[in-house]
């Protein structure tokens, strides 16, 4: 459960991938979508005041209020001090924010933040009850999840496998403890499709198994029956469902999570890249001008609004309209000399393919 990008680089585009979670976990940041609206079922762990804090983050975050969510957060950790959810969320609301931007923001913040959360479960991990235990191994494989995200965008790729793999594991410990707490399949099934769907020559000499079906299996088990990760189940099912080119299952489930956060970019980056796999070019056309309208007034480094250019002058291109693809190509020139190095290298080909449109 790497979410991590194009190799290694690119978080918008086809699915943000690259690495072995991949994607998905970026999406863990549905993680607590409302626990009561779904079942109401609250345990010794999960009670309806800590749900409550967490659904409201995670319904800001989806609307980009990265700033709103990080206050919930610190609001949580101010009201549960030794609890590990407040540490990681906002660990997780730092992700979201550098991977929306596509930059290394906060490192040692959002590393000391999965410290913490990682020594708090750690210790809670001898606690008498079965359920509360699963709880915290849940946590503890979150904290590896997001290790292996930041380790595959920002760090290491080796890193980032070893760290999906003690994911793994803490997931399945979970499971020992409490084989009822479902959403352990979350996490269990974007692992176990990811490594698959990424092992690359590795599966083919047989030293990973290919565990797709598992995976998917995994990660609906986790969709029907969960506490607290439906929507997060529901929500890597969309990434799976990209990488499977099952377009209009992509377009069903990212129109559906935008009726609920209409402000928020993370679900039109595979919907628009689902428009442009139909060939639908034209709402592939509108959604990647949605999203450049977004992005335009607080740019960062540029990566995105590269992204955006290129594949409106592919949309223009496809659809036979010369001069709004020229125009389109014509847009980095506004911005070319502001874009930092290792971006110019991160987009080399995209950048190269709009100065060679522009000129012509």
């Amino acid at each position: 459960i790497l979410p991590s990008l194009q190799g290694t680089a690119n978080f918008t585009g086809m699915m943000k991938p690259a690495g072995i979670f991949i994607a998905v976990f970026l999406l863990l940041l549905f993680f607590f979508h409302s626990l009561k609206a779904q079942t109401g079922h609250y345990d010794a762990y999960m009670d309806s005041v800590k749900a409550d804090l967490l659904i409201q983050a995670q319904q800001v975050l989806f609307n980009d209020g990265f700033e709103t969510a990080d206050s919930l957060c610190r609001a949580f950790i101010t009201r549960y001090p030794s609890d590990p959810a407040g540490y990681f969320f906002k660990a997780a609301v730092l992700l979201a924010e550098m991977s929306d931007r596509e930059e290394n923001l906060y490192p040692e913040q959002f590393h000391r933040l999965l410290d913490t959360a990682a020594n708090l479960a750690e210790k809670m991990t001898n606690h008498p009850d079965r359920r509360y235990r699963a709880w915290m191994y849940l946590f503890s494989g979150h904290v590896r999840a997001y290790r292996s995200l930041w380790e595959a965008r920002f760090g290491s790729m080796l890193a980032a496998v070893n760290a999906a793999f003690k994911a793994r594991s803490e997931y399945e410990k979970g499971l020992e403890n409490d084989s009822t707490l479902v959403d352990l399949y979350l996490g269990l099934g974007s692992y176990h499709y990811w490594k698959s769907a990424r092992a690359g020559i590795f599966r083919w000499l047989g030293i990973l198994k290919n565990q797709k079906d598992q995976g998917l299996e995994e990660l609906y088990r986790a969709y029907q029956g969960s506490i607290i990760s439906r929507e997060s189940a529901r929500s890597a099912m969309l990434w799976v469902w990209l990488d499977l080119k099952e377009y209009d299952s992509v377009v069903a489930l990212a129109h559906e999570a935008l009726l609920k956060y209409p402000g928020g970019k993370s679900f039109r980056w595979p919907l628009a890249r689902a428009y442009f796999e139909k060939k639908d070019y034209s709402k592939a056309l509108q959604t990647y001008q949605d999203l450049r309208n977004g992005i335009a007034s607080n740019p960062g480094n540029y990566y995105n609004l590269i992204e955006c250019d290129y594949y409106l002058n592919q949309c223009y291109d496809r659809m036979q309209m010369n001069e709004e693809a020229h125009q389109a190509a014509r847009h980095m020139k506004k911005y070319y000399d502001k874009i930092p190095g290792d971006v110019r290298q991160r987009q080399r080909d995209n950048i190269a393919y709009l100065k060679r449109v522009a000129r012509t």
